[in-house]
C-alpha cells in the first residue's frame, strides 16, 4: 500500500467489507455494500470496480449466480485472510452494533457467544482515572475490598488500565498500602476525586517494569499425537508457547490459562497444558 494513492477512510472501509465478504462467504453482491453503508447501486458498482483495480484477479462476475465470486487465485489485499480475523470479528458482535464488518461476520455464520458478565461502573470514574494518569496526579476514592467488611478511602497514584482477559482493573500505587496494587474499577464506590498532589510514577513499580518469560507446553502424559494437536491448538513453536509478560500480570495470565506449579500432578486429559518454568516464576513470588 505504500506506493498507492491514499484512500479516503470511508472508501477503504467499503473495500475492506468487499474483501471480507469474498473471504468469509466466497461471493459478493452490490446489495452487501448498499445495505451496510446506505450507498447507491452505482456507487457500490464503482467500489467493486475500484477493488478489482487494486486487487486484480481476486474476483469475477458469475452470470448464472448473478454475483461476484472469489477467484481461486484470491489473495487478500486489505485483510490477513485468517480464521483468527473472522473469529475476532464474531467476538465483537453486539445486536446493537452498527459496525459493518462485525455485522457481516455475524450474518455469515450461526454463532452463540458465552461471555463473563460485564462489570459496570460510572463513566466519570474512567474519565477521572484517565485524567490522573495523563496528568500524573493522585486520586482519592472509597473502595470496597473483599478483605474488609466496609468501604474505606484509598489515595492512589494511577499508572495503567489493565484487562486480564476477564475484567478491568487499575494498576496504581496506594499510599495506604505503601506499594503498588491492583484495584477493580467496579469496586470503587463513588467517583474518584482528582487531587493536585503529584503521583508516584510508574518508574517506581518494579513489578510493572520487569518483563519475564512464561512458557507453556503440552502435558507430557499425553500421547505424541495428542501433544501434536495441543501444540497446534495453541500455536506453539518447538513445543512451547512463550509469552513475555510484566511480572505484575503473570498471576492473571496463569489463571487465564489455568496452569501453575502442580500441573504435572493432574491427569493429562484434564490438565492438557502445563507451565514449563514454574521454578523461575516461583523465585519471583508469582505462583499461588
Amino acid at each position: 500500500m505504500s506506493n498507492d494513492k491514499p484512500l479516503r477512510w470511508e472508501v477503504r472501509q467499503r473495500l475492506i467489507l468487499i474483501e471480507a465478504r469474498l473471504i468469509w462467504s466466497g461471493w459478493l453482491t452490490t446489495q452487501d455494500l448498499r445495505g451496510a453503508f446506505g450507498i447507491s447501486r452505482s456507487q457500490a458498482s464503482k467500489d467493486i470496480a475500484l477493488y478489482e483495480s487494486l486487487a486484480p484477479g481476486n474476483l469475477h462476475y458469475d452470470l448464472r449466480a448473478r454475483c461476484y465470486q472469489a477467484s481461486r487465485a484470491f489473495r487478500p489485499r486489505f485483510l490477513h485472510g485468517t480464521s483468527r480475523e473472522f473469529l475476532r470479528a464474531l467476538r465483537l458482535f453486539d445486536p446493537e452494533s452498527d459496525h459493518p464488518l462485525v455485522t457481516l461476520a455475524a450474518e455469515t455464520a450461526a454463532v452463540e457467544l458465552l461471555e463473563m458478565p460485564e462489570r459496570e461502573f460510572d463513566v466519570l470514574t474512567l474519565q477521572r482515572v484517565n485524567t490522573a494518569i495523563r496528568e500524573g496526579l493522585q486520586i482519592e476514592v472509597d473502595y470496597q475490598s473483599m478483605r474488609v467488611p466496609e468501604p474505606r478511602p484509598l489515595r492512589l497514584s494511577p499508572t495503567a488500565l489493565v484487562h486480564t482477559g476477564l475484567r478491568w482493573h487499575l494498576r496504581a500505587h496506594s499510599a495506604s498500602h505503601g506499594r503498588f496494587i491492583d484495584v477493580l474499577l467496579s469496586r470503587m464506590r463513588g467517583v474518584p476525586v482528582v487531587l493536585d498532589d503529584p503521583a508516584v510514577g510508574v518508574d517506581e513499580d518494579w513489578e510493572w517494569k520487569t518483563i519475564v518469560p512464561v512458557r507453556i507446553g503440552a502435558h507430557p502424559g499425553l500421547s505424541g499425537y495428542q501433544q501434536a494437536v495441543i501444540e497446534t491448538d495453541y500455536n506453539m513453536q518447538g513445543g512451547v508457547l512463550e509469552r513475555r509478560l510484566r511480572v505484575a500480570l503473570v498471576p492473571y495470565y496463569l489463571r487465564l490459562m489455568n496452569v501453575g506449579r502442580d500441573d504435572r500432578q493432574r491427569p493429562p486429559e484434564q490438565q492438557q497444558i502445563i507451565l514449563l518454568n514454574p521454578e523461575e516464576l516461583s523465585d519471583l513470588d508469582r505462583l499461588a
